[in-house]
Order: C-alpha cells, then structure tokens, then sequence
C-alpha cells in the first residue's frame, strides 16, 4: 500500500523507544508501519505492500533471522535489513541464507547510515517491481519467437555467459581476476567462509559543501576522473571493488586471491590514491575547476565472504569487523588531520616498509576493541614495491 506515493517501511522491536526513534527518523520520507513482536508483524505484511522491513534481531518469542525468513513466504519481494547489538557468525550466515537479508546494521545505528540503507533498499525494491513486470511483458511477447530462436541461443549460450561475466567483473575487480574468473568461474562461487583481507575504505572530505557549491555537471566531471583514477589502482595493485557509494570507495584485498601481501597492496593503493589526488587537484585548481582532498582507512582481519544471488547474477557479501573499523578508522583521519590511518593488524605486516606515526588508540564507534592507530606517510625511500 502506497499513500500520497510514498513507499511503506515496516519496523519491528520490542522495545518502543527503539520504535520511535525509527519511525521519528523514517517519516519524513516513507510511510512507516510499526509492530512490536513478529507475529503482529507479520499481520501487517499480509494486509500491506511493504517495501523495506527493519527488525530487531533479538526479540522475546522469535528471533529477527526467524521472523525475516517466514516474512518470504508472505512477501518474497521486500527488501529486509536486520538490527544486530552483536557479532554471530552463525545467526549471519543463516540469515544470508534462509531470510535473504539485504544489509546488516549495528546496534547503535548511525542515523546517516541507516537511512541510506533503507533508501538503497526502497530503490532495489521498486527496480524489482519494475524488473518484474517488464519481464512479465517481455514474457508474453517472445512466446512466438522462443522455438524460432532455440538453437541460435543455444549456439551463443557460452559466449554470452562469458561476455555478460566480463562485464559484470570488469566493474568491481582487476582485469588479472576476470582473466581468471573467465577461465573458471567457480573462482567467484564463494560458500561462505572467513578469509584474511584488508579493508580499504576512502572518503571524499567536504563532499556535502562540494555538492551545495558546484553546479552538477561539474560535480558529475570531478567524480567521474576520481573514480577513472581511483578504482584504476584498486585495480593495479589486484584489489575488488565492493562498493561505491556517493563518495565512498570500498575495496578489498585478499578475498578473492587467497595470496600474501593484501595488506602491502592495500597500503601501497592508499598511498597512490593520495598522490593521484594530489595530481587531480593541481589539474583541477589549472582549469579553475573546485578541488577535494581524501581520507583512507585501512583495517585487516578475518572476514566471511559469500556470494549469494541467482544463475544470472551473483553478488559478493562481505562480513566481519575489519569492514567496520575501516570505516570508523577513516573518519578518524579528519580528527588527526591526516590522510592515512592503518589498525594495527595492517600495520604489522608493513611496519618494515613505511614511514610512520602512532596515533594511539582513541574509541572507535561500535567496536570495543581499541587498535593502535598509526599514519601512513609514505613508503621508506629505497625498497621494492608493494607485493604483487
């Protein structure tokens, strides 16, 4: 059910503070339904076109996983997002598993976060709403030619395959990875599991100004050479590019590989990424263009890496707490007014090999631990490379 074209969001927890704080942050733009235990819920669903479900993972009676995996047979197509004040393994994995879910969110959530992520979720609804019903036309439609077009399709099956897998790869992986993933795409078919990786997570500084100040087209032009510049060298240094979100980058290093050195070719990424920035903006100030500068975190660690999704499509999703410091570490960088801050779980496997600074070990939202933070300056001048 739609009123005044608004999208619906249902929101699940037993605890009604919780519930008003959702509802006071969601209204403003989406019509939300609330219930306070699953069973009500899932009353609400079968009377209501929902768009996004956000419910609470620990609740008296049923827990969050089990509540998002019934809610599949009642509407299969609503996004859902799950609430977590902890970190399970197991509860995630089943989650990804039975209940599809879309994104997970920590307990506390950041609000900014939290409402791009129901956003993000309202969008991948409606698209497919949309996809839906256009395949549906389609359907119809292509009935007559089926037969007509049976061994033509089944002649270019392989090329098509190998053609839509280059090009779904070539956007978010180096090209030494498709040359691979073609050969043998059981390569991407990941079941599940933890791997060590590092996290690079890069933000634009000022983004928001950037936007209110400068016409579109010209904001279109300078994300447009970031990202040529940037995701070009996650590329070279054989990283993945998991998201890129407004003015956020996240890349991996190790997930896919499985080789030694993600860190190194992590932080040798970061270092480049400044430098290339530093060009782009010199550039930028010559043509009288604004400018940007940028912030990186880096975090390395045990992540547990799944693909989910159909034949046609599958998707790379990526759990663990170093995604999560990588982000926290990069706000950091403001504070200090530095570009490059490295845990210490990266930093150790390239202590020997860079100029440095320890910043300590300030508290990182969300996460109890406390890493030694340090500053990546630079590469000590004389020694190789990153490790490739």
């Amino acid at each position: 059910m739609r009123v005044e074209g608004r999208a619906s969001v249902l929101i699940v927890d037993d605890e009604p503070r919780v519930l008003d704080s959702l509802e006071a942050l969601l209204a403003m733009e989406y019509r939300v339904l609330r219930a306070d235990e699953p069973e009500a819920a899932l009353s609400v669903l079968a009377e209501a076109e929902v768009a996004v479900i956000v419910s609470d993972q620990r609740m008296p009676g049923m827990s969050g996983v089990e509540f998002l995996t019934r809610t599949r047979r009642v509407a299969p197509d609503t996004v859902r997002i799950l609430l977590t004040a902890f970190t399970d393994a197991d509860a995630l994995m089943t989650s990804i598993n039975a209940a599809s879910v879309y994104r997970f969110l920590l307990k506390p959530w950041d609000p900014g976060e939290l409402l791009h992520t129901v956003r993000r979720g309202v969008e991948h609804y409606e698209l497919a709403r949309e996809r839906e019903r256009l395949l549906g036309d389609l359907s119809s439609r292509n009935a007559e030619l089926e037969a007509a077009l049976g061994n033509l399709r089944a002649a270019q099956d392989g090329l098509v395959r190998e053609a839509s897998l280059r090009a779904q790869l070539e956007r978010y992986v180096s090209p030494r990875l498709v040359e691979a993933a073609v050969a043998n795409p059981e390569l991407l078919d990941l079941p599940g599991d933890w791997r060590e990786a590092t996290v690079l997570f890069a933000d634009i500084r000022g983004f928001t100004r950037l936007i209110e100040r400068t016409p579109p087209a010209v904001v279109i032009r300078l994300l447009d050479e970031y990202f040529e510049a940037m995701v070009g060298i996650v590329f070279h240094h054989e990283g993945t590019v998991e998201q890129l979100i407004g003015d956020e980058i996240v890349a991996l290093f190790g997930v896919h590989e499985g080789e030694d050195g993600a860190a190194d070719r992590a932080v040798q990424a970061a270092l480049e990424m400044a430098a290339a920035v530093e060009r782009l903006t010199a550039r930028w100030k010559a043509a009288g263009l604004p400018t940007f500068d940028i912030g990186v975190g880096l975090s390395s660690g045990r992540l547990m890496a799944g693909t989910i999704g159909s034949g046609r499509r599958r998707e790379l999703i990526v759990l663990g707490r170093p995604m999560i410091a990588a982000a926290r570490i990069q706000r950091m960088t403001r504070l200090f007014g530095v570009r490059i801050i490295a845990s210490e779980e990266t930093f150790r496997h390239v202590s020997d090999r860079v100029l440095s600074r320890e910043l300590g070990r300030p508290k990182l939202k969300g996460l109890a631990h406390r890493p030694a933070l340090h500053e990546i300056q630079g590469r000590i001048p004389g020694l190789a490379g990153a490790g490739r």
